[in-house]
Order: structure tokens, then C-alpha cells, then sequence
């Protein structure tokens, strides 16, 4: 098979000599692509034998940190115990990642915060995630119940990446041009933020389902208001590409879990 590939397109791909065989530099080039022609054939026997039944297949969900580590293993396990069955494959990937993760191919679905997504990807809202503070227990703000925007802005913030704390300076920039966010830290994972904040580097402010990941940092959370900030949180899937069954029981059962998202 080789050979015949080497002589199709007149290229040696192999170095060969009575005692070893290597990749030629045009063979070294093509690897990357001979690897993606394989995963996608394997993928694609693997969607034809899901059609035999929705009750076997895989499931691949992408989820951005937040959801990847909360709330998509939790859907996960309940539709596992419906559809035993499927094989329910979490994708962990950055938010700005989830959506081409569904565009190529490499998850079903995706559930992630609203953002610009591809043509190729229908991004529709499940709910609103509130965004709360997230602090040291004996931070000074922890006493309270919940806390004004205008007291957590005296205090240094850990941000996210530079595009959410854009967001989040606009939202606060409706509500009030007074409230101004000026994080001392950018970081790009949750869980550095989470550390940063545990370390006494400062306070965060993140959306409600992160609150499981802060008490695993022994951090506490606070309602935030003046203004109450939501993020939008969507459900990521292909315009163009049928949903396997198992893709599709799934979706119903979103429809179930979300039933105003419907």
C-alpha cells in the first residue's frame, strides 16, 4: 500500500535500507495528515455502528473549564444512567476552543459562556450562570452575605483572560461608569485564578457553577450585586452535521434538563 501511495504521487516517503526504514522528509511532512485521514475513517466506522441502535455509541461533549469540571460530568453520569450503553466522552477545552472542537469534529456538542462562534456552529442559550465572588474565608468581604460590586472593586482581582474582563468591565460599565474593573493579574485557567485567590493574591469574581471548584480551594463565594451580572451559557452543536442517535438522545435530554431553553 505504500509503494502504491509513493508511486501515486511520485514521492519517496520511506527511506529504505537492509536494516531500517525511516520517514523521508516528504513521509516526515505527510504524517501529520496520514494520522488525521485515520482518526477520521475511525470515527466515521465508528458513527456508522452507532446508527445501529441509539443505545451504543459514543458521545464526545466538549465543556470549557468551568462546565468541563462541573456541571458536563454531571449530565454525563444522569444520561449514562438512561443510556448505559453510550460511551459519554468529556472534551475539556478554553471557551474560545469549544465551538471549533464542533465545528471539526471532535465533540458532538458543546456547552459553554456565549461567544462569537463559526458559521459551521448553532449556539443556542440553556441558561444564565449568575456571576458570584469567590474569596478567602477570612477575607474581609467573606462576613458578608452578599456584596456590592463597589466594595469588591477596593480589592485586587484576579482576572481571567483579557477578553472576560472585557466583558465584564462593560457589563459593570452599563450599570455605572463609576465601576471600574482594573484586574492585578491575568491568568488563563480557573484553576490558577482559584490558587491565586487561595495564596491570598487577591479576590475573583466567576459564575455560580464555579462554586464547587472554590470549595475544593477551601474558598467561599458571595452573591454579587449593583449590578447582578449572568453569563449566557449555550449549547454548542453542528448546522450541517446530522447528530448521531446518541448525539440526539442527548439533546433530548437537555430539552428535559433545560425545559426553558426549549
Amino acid at each position: 500500500m505504500i509503494k502504491d501511495l509513493e508511486s501515486t504521487v511520485g514521492l519517496r516517503l520511506f527511506d529504505r535500507t537492509t536494516r531500517q526504514t525511516r520517514l523521508a522528509p516528504a513521509g516526515r511532512d505527510f504524517l501529520p495528515s496520514a494520522r488525521k485521514l485515520v482518526e477520521d475513517f475511525a470515527r466515521a466506522i465508528e458513527g456508522l455502528r452507532e446508527f445501529q441502535g441509539v443505545e451504543r455509541g459514543v458521545l464526545r461533549i466538549a465543556g470549557s473549564p468551568i462546565y468541563a469540571g462541573t456541571l458536563v460530568p454531571e449530565l454525563a453520569a444522569q444520561f449514562s444512567e438512561l443510556h448505559p450503553g453510550i460511551r459519554v466522552h468529556v472534551v475539556d477545552a478554553l471557551t474560545e476552543q469549544v465551538a471549533a472542537k464542533v465545528a471539526s469534529g471532535d465533540a458532538d456538542l458543546g456547552i459553554a459562556p456565549e461567544r462569537a462562534v463559526p458559521a459551521e456552529v448553532v449556539q443556542a442559550q440553556l441558561f444564565r450562570d449568575d456571576v458570584q465572588l469567590v474569596c478567602r474565608p477570612d477575607h474581609p468581604l467573606a462576613a458578608q452575605d452578599a456584596v456590592q460590586w463597589v466594595e469588591a472593586l477596593r480589592h485586587p482581582y484576579v482576572s481571567l483572560s483579557p477578553d472576560y474582563a472585557m466583558t465584564m468591565r462593560a457589563d459593570l460599565a452599563h450599570f455605572s461608569e463609576s465601576l471600574t474593573l482594573e484586574p492585578e493579574t491575568y491568568v488563563t485557567f480557573i484553576t490558577t485564578a482559584l490558587a491565586l485567590v487561595k495564596a491570598g493574591k487577591g479576590i475573583t469574581a466567576q459564575p455560580a457553577h464555579a462554586e464547587p471548584l472554590a470549595a475544593a480551594y477551601g474558598l467561599v463565594v458571595r452573591p454579587l450585586h449593583g449590578p447582578r451580572i449572568q453569563r449566557r451559557i449555550c449549547l454548542l452543536t453542528p448546522r450541517e452535521r446530522e447528530a448521531s442517535p446518541a448525539a440526539h438522545a442527548f439533546l433530548q435530554f437537555l430539552a428535559r434538563r433545560f425545559p426553558q431553553a426549549a
